[in-house]
């Protein structure tokens, strides 16, 4: 008879072609290290509705899971639940089984940077043009994932158009050798959904930064490492990125700030929300709605200021 924990991995299998690789390695890691341990010896003649809430409640109360957040969780529990509806729908399974997650879904706090730091960190991008300080440039005005724009080349660029097309991400991969010891390797990949396959326009002042570091010789070439080969690893755009906030002074947030800084920025000059999110490569317009309808504090402040008492008037 099949194991439970079988039958997850086969749901796995299935749901592969429909997730990013990034996505596809997120779920195994959470089968392997939260879920497989829990139901390694149990059968699916055997799973109930009692063991799949007892499960459950391991998972929100056990010690060992303190430190997981609120989303790896939710993601365990979806994982659970997935699996027993295919294992149902495969006749692997006499009933069709589901728990209720029964989590509080937070609304994710988006980090920025302000607009001084922003100045700060363009000027100083500006006085020191290479090419990780023109990735950075190109995050802070475009909104692309840091593996997308590691995976930029040349030849994406379309320099009359003013636009940037976007059809692959570059990741890191962890491998297993023949001792079963783990490493990992630079792969580049499809993008994080089918929405994330985009074109998108560029700032015409950000369309003539590039034009000033292009050459047609370099057009099938890899954009931030002049490769044919080998694109720029993210831990290396990363590194450099720490470096420039360090350099000018400007305290750190991670690279995705770039990210947030954008869709803020973007919010706040009036862009509507379904353009946004077809530029951030959403695969919902909820998400934009959830990260980034609220207005930055400083917009927040100039709309306020709009108010004038009416006893002075």
């Amino acid at each position: 008879m099949k194991k439970f924990t079988k039958l997850i991995y086969e749901w796995l299998q299935d749901k592969q072609p429909e997730v990013s690789t990034s996505t596809y390695m997120k779920y195994e890691k959470l089968i392997k290290n939260h879920i497989e341990p829990y139901f390694k010896n149990i059968l699916c003649p055997d799973i109930t509705e009692d063991i799949i809430k007892d499960f459950r409640k391991t998972l929100l109360e056990g010690s060992y899971t303190k430190s997981l957040s609120s989303s790896s969780k939710r993601n365990i529990l979806m994982i659970v639940n997935n699996s027993c509806d295919y294992g149902y729908r495969h006749q692997l399974l006499s009933n069709h089984l589901y728990v209720r997650p029964g989590l509080s879904k937070t609304k994710p706090r988006v980090e920025v940077f302000n607009s001084k730091e922003q100045k700060k960190l363009e000027m100083y991008i500006n006085h020191n043009i290479d090419l990780y300080n023109s990735a950075i440039l190109l995050a802070l005005y475009s909104g692309l994932r840091i593996g997308e724009i590691c995976a930029l080349k040349w030849n994406d660029f379309n320099f009359n158009y003013g636009a940037v097309s976007i059809d692959k991400s570059v990741q890191r991969q962890e491998i297993k050798n023949d001792q079963n010891h783990k490493k990992t390797q630079l792969v580049i990949t499809n993008p994080k959904s089918s929405s994330s396959v985009r074109v998108i326009p560029i700032p015409s002042f950000i369309v003539q930064h590039f034009k000033k570091l292009y050459s047609c010789e370099i057009n099938q070439r890899f954009l931030f490492t002049n490769s044919y080969e080998k694109p720029l690893d993210p831990r290396t755009l990363q590194y450099a990125y720490k470096r420039t906030l360090n350099e000018c002074g400007v305290s750190y947030k991670n690279f995705h700030c770039l990210r947030h800084t954008f869709a803020t920025r973007c919010i706040t000059a009036g862009c509507d929300i379904k353009t946004l999110s077809e530029i951030l490569g959403h695969a919902d317009i909820k998400i934009t709605m959830e990260y980034y309808f609220h207005s930055s504090f400083e917009f927040k402040k100039k709309q306020m200021n709009k108010l004038k008492a009416l006893s002075q008037n």
